[in-house]
């Protein structure tokens, strides 16, 4: 009985995250800097030079979406690059391809591709 146990325990460690995978989609929205958005609600064309100025000194990146809806975005470990050119859209739409996952109520977003919204 046991080795039962041992067996499907060994059988789930190994597959769980196969079971964790998640699609890629798309969202549109507006890149901004979390630290002033969060802070003082900026955003905006306005605000635009003072975003990407804020996310290329290393402040958080989210996205908020067309929809309202915020999400922090974060690097692929695999291909940073779609990420890093997100900062140079800071204040300015994009439409971001990756993979969104939740823990905790905060939403993630993980970049795995990027370009200025048509």
């Amino acid at each position: 009985m046991k080795r039962v146990l041992l067996g499907i325990s060994l059988v789930a460690v190994l597959f769980a995250p196969l079971a964790l995978a998640q699609d890629e989609s798309t969202w549109t929205g507006e890149v901004i800097d979390l630290a002033c958005y969060v802070h003082s609600g900026a955003q905006g064309t306005d605000h635009a030079s003072c975003a990407k100025q804020c996310v290329k000194s290393g402040q958080p990146m989210g996205l908020l979406t067309t929809d309202g809806t915020l999400v922090l975005l974060t690097a692929d470990h695999k291909d940073g690059q779609p990420y890093e050119a997100l900062k140079d859209l800071a204040g300015e739409n994009a439409e971001v391809g990756g993979v969104l996952t939740e823990r905790d109520g905060m939403k993630v977003v993980t970049v795995t591709a990027s370009k200025a919204a048509a």
